[in-house]
C-alpha cells in the first residue's frame, strides 16, 4: 500500500552499522571492566600458605 504513493522516490537503504557498533563497543567496555576489576581484586588479596605438620621422629 505504501508503494502506491511513492512516485519516483529513491529506495530506502538500511544499514546495520549503528547496532553492530553499539554491540562491539559494549563488548569492549564489559571486557575491560572484567579485566581491570579482576586485576584490582587480585592485587588486594593476600595468599596464605598451609604447611603440613612436620613428621615426628618416633625411632628410639
Amino acid at each position: 500500500m505504501y508503494e502506491r504513493y511513492t512516485y519516483d522516490a529513491p529506495e530506502r537503504k538500511f544499514t546495520t552499522g549503528l547496532p553492530v557498533g553499539v554491540m562491539l563497543l559494549s563488548m569492549v567496555v564489559i571486557a575491560a571492566y572484567l579485566l581491570f576489576g579482576g586485576a584490582s581484586i587480585d592485587s588486594k588479596q593476600t595468599t596464605s600458605v598451609v604447611l603440613p605438620k612436620s613428621a615426628a621422629d618416633t625411632s628410639r
